[in-house]
């Protein structure tokens, strides 16, 4: 009985993402100047030039976001699947963000895991509280190089995501978390869990009704 039970054991830690929870939010910020508005349109960028990982995460979060009554505006059916910051610029994104009548963009960006020491257990104060997160155009112009990497989307690998939700009239962050993810069929079969966690907690820190 004992030897069934470390097998099992054995077999839930080598296939750990259907045991456990894969993805789990690390920290989340709200800005203290965001009063009690809650927003009803949003524009989702995936700052990834993955075109299937941009797809996958951009459908799955529009799909969430639904169910609190958000209509989604996705930048994979607006612009080239692989659009960078030096191909549209900042006020071209802005116009058509305004355009769709979009009261805030939420983007996702997948991080080194270098940065593996900036998810901390305590609390959370993104970058985007100092320097050029705090400002949608200046995060905008000042994307990572590397969230453009598509062999970066490997499998057996912890994924670091950051996710910001910017005001597009004052275009100033309005919300921030980090998150992790253990994957071990690649980032794109976790993207429905990653997506239901940004949904909930964007409800639990009141920025959807």
């Amino acid at each position: 009985m004992k030897k069934v039970i470390i097998t099992l054991s054995v077999l839930c830690g080598l296939i750990m993402d259907s045991c456990t929870s894969t993805s789990k939010i690390t920290g989340s910020w709200k800005s203290p100047k965001q009063s009690d508005k809650i927003y009803k349109t949003i524009f989702i960028a995936a700052l990834t030039g993955n075109t299937v990982a941009k797809s996958t995460i951009e459908n799955d979060l529009a799909q969430v976001l639904s169910k609190y009554g958000v209509n989604a505006a996705k930048s994979i059916d607006e612009f080239p699947p692989n659009f960078k910051s030096d191909s549209v610029n900042k006020d071209a994104l802005m116009s058509r963000v305004k355009r769709k009548g979009s009261e805030a963009i939420l983007t996702v960006s997948l991080l080194k895991k270098e940065t593996e020491s900036r998810y901390t257990r305590g609390a959370y104060a993104p970058m985007g509280h100092f320097g050029y997160y705090g400002n949608f155009g200046s995060y905008y112009n000042n994307w990572y190089p590397y969230a453009y990497n598509d062999s970066y989307y490997t499998k057996d690998e912890i994924y670091y995501l950051e996710t910001n939700l910017y005001d597009s009239a004052t275009e100033e962050l309005v919300w921030s978390a980090q998150s992790q993810t253990y994957s071990f069929s690649g980032l794109t079969d976790h993207s429905k869990e990653f997506s239901k966690l940004i949904g909930d907690k964007l409800k639990a820190d009141g920025i959807l009704k």
